[in-house]
């Protein structure tokens, strides 16, 4: 129960942050409330960072102390295979990426769609060009993936 509430909590700031509409110019911001950080701004805003082997950049909104709750934002292109170490809830804001799960079904999911990934499942990604989104990466241990 504990766990589907934090997952609750990523989802409703995943959407305030999709909300925001185009990724455009902006300052970022971190408000205080009860003594807990809030980030919010414009996605142009965070610091982005290079992520070569999604052939993009990640912008990270929000890790918790304890590291096992992550909101960000990433830009990715080409084709790569992961294997998920957390679970993950994106929704995508721009572009689309097909999914090959192993020993499941083939999808695509585009701007304005959404989809969730359980930790352990093995997935081929074939991005667009144009492809991003903003998610949530949840687990029960620290969230890395590199």
């Amino acid at each position: 129960m504990h766990r589907y509430l934090r997952l609750v909590g990523l989802i409703l700031l995943l959407l305030s942050v999709a909300a925001l509409g185009s990724i455009g110019e902006g300052k970022s911001a971190v408000a205080q409330r009860n003594g807990a950080n809030i980030p919010h701004g414009s996605l142009a805003s965070f610091r982005w960072v290079s992520l070569p082997e999604f052939g993009g950049k990640e912008a990270i909104i929000y890790r918790s102390p304890d590291g096992t709750r992550v909101a960000a934002a990433f830009h990715e292109s080409g084709a790569e295979t992961f294997t998920y170490p957390f679970d993950e809830f994106l929704v995508v804001t721009s572009g689309s990426v097909t999914i090959k799960v192993h020993g499941g079904p083939t999808f695509s999911v585009g701007k304005g769609e959404v989809a969730y990934i359980p930790e352990g499942t093995t997935v081929d990604f074939q991005f667009s060009d144009d492809f991003s989104d903003v998610t949530s990466l949840v687990s029960n241990h620290e969230v890395k993936w590199r």
